[in-house]
């Protein structure tokens, strides 16, 4: 597959890297300093404007399977994707940061032109709203087409289930447990198996039953939140969250801001001032909230606010951080999910790099995949331990009509299930292989 991809910032270099070995690749970058190091992976680097038409030409978009637009520069992004297509590129797909040039977190079939059309501040925004309403949750990748959830669910040393075998748990009707991740191991549960503290554990259940595992996990209600920053994403989750009955309160240091969401607010408490003063956290009693949401601009303000917020008291903290190497430093320090537009807008594109039978793939914290795939008439009859896959990849369920099945060893296949697949990144091509995918 060729792909052409502009831009070679953190989301286009790891695209050109993770997959320069099986395709390809061009990428398209101004600065020089990008392009010296992409041009060190094995792909074909071209210094240039990529909303050029020369540019474009010279780097064969009129032979490309895929464009990738994923420049800083929206514009550009949207210009060259039109050109692309103009030229013969057969897919167009393009990140924009600005809200303004899409109704939602990630258009299709764009009426313009363009295949898919994401903004990755909406789609983290979208994410951190359906998370709160999650007991425990950190992570989660929506299966068929939305029907099934995959959550993952970190066991901290105080929750109920530590310490407690998988088959004492009582677990809500259509909810399993598919698999669980400790360390740097993707480990298949068995009813005896221990849950320890640190370890991530990945849930598969239809999403109207997912939420009954407050119970099970002891986890509290969720009733009030507070969000730092009105910004696009602040903004966003506070929309998202605005119909729900919790008691929400947003603090913003930009009047103006707080004025405009002021009049599109019903239910959400906007505040002006900032998330860092510690007077101001404690007047609007922040150590109280069971969720505080960082969303500001600035990786160290959003760090601060979080931390500063759980040491008033504040149960759960999750932060917006725009580097994607931060990530794991925030969560070591104390921030309970730390989340990357990037990494968000990688694994979108990811997604939709993936032109063959696999419908979807997400990313789960610490580089671990989930595959989804319908088993054809071919498979039929198989049994798992027949499949050959590679380390570190388990079936963790199988989708049977209305029903979600926790698959073992003698379980057959049969044609039109939907697999559950979790493995590795490093693994994807070989489970595709696998499948004849």
């Amino acid at each position: 597959m060729r792909i052409v991809i502009a831009g070679a910032g953190e989301v286009g270099y790891n695209i050109a890297r993770e997959l320069s070995e099986s395709h390809e690749i061009t990428v398209i970058e101004n600065d020089e300093i990008r392009y010296v190091e992409v041009d060190r992976l094995n792909v074909e680097a071209i210094r240039g404007n990529a909303a050029n038409i020369e540019i474009l030409k010279k780097a064969g978009v009129d032979r490309a399977d895929i464009f990738v637009g994923v420049t800083g520069y929206d514009e550009i992004n949207l210009l060259a994707g039109l050109a692309a297509k103009k030229l013969g590129a057969d897919k167009i797909i393009v990140r924009v940061s600005n809200p303004e040039y899409v109704t939602k977190p990630i258009v299709k079939n764009h009426p313009i032109g363009y295949d898919v059309l994401l903004c990755p501040q909406l789609v983290l925004a979208s994410e951190i709203a359906r998370l709160i309403t999650i007991p425990g949750a950190v992570d989660f990748v929506s299966l068929s087409g939305g029907k099934v959830e995959l959550f993952e669910i970190a066991i901290p040393e105080n929750s109920n289930v530590a310490k407690k075998r998988i088959s004492e748990l009582n677990l809500p009707e259509g909810v399993i447990i598919a698999a669980i991740h400790r360390g740097e191991d993707i480990i298949v549960p068995r009813g005896g198996d221990l849950l320890l503290p640190g370890d991530r554990i990945a849930v598969v259940g239809k999403i109207d039953k997912i939420s009954n595992l407050r119970g099970v996990l002891g986890e509290p209600v969720v009733k009030n939140v507070v969000i730092f920053g009105g910004g696009t994403v602040g903004g966003y989750v506070a929309k998202l969250l605005d119909k729900s009955s919790l008691n929400i309160k947003l603090l913003d240091s930009d009047e103006k801001r707080c004025e405009s969401l002021c009049s599109i607010l019903r239910r959400v408490k906007v505040i002006i001032g900032d998330a860092t003063d510690i007077d101001v956290l404690e007047e609007e009693e922040v150590g109280k909230s069971d969720v505080v949401i960082a969303t500001t601009d600035s990786d160290e303000k959003n760090l601060l606010a979080s931390l500063l917020a759980k040491n008033l008291g504040a149960k759960k903290a999750i932060a917006r951080v725009e580097k994607g190497k931060y990530v794991d430093l925030f969560e070591k320090v104390g921030v309970d999910v730390a989340l990357s537009p990037r990494k968000v807008t990688y694994i979108e594109v990811m997604k939709q790099l993936r032109m063959m039978n696999v419908q979807t793939l997400g990313g789960i914290e610490g580089g671990v995949a989930v595959l989804e795939y319908v088993v054809n008439e071919e498979k039929e009859g198989k049994k798992i331990v027949e499949i050959d896959l590679p380390d570190n990849t388990i079936i963790a369920a199988i989708e049977r009509g209305e029903d979600i099945i926790m698959p073992r060893g003698e379980t057959e296949m049969k044609s039109g299930d939907r697999l559950f697949i979790l493995t590795l990144w490093k693994n994807v091509e070989k489970v595709e292989r696998v499948f004849g995918a």
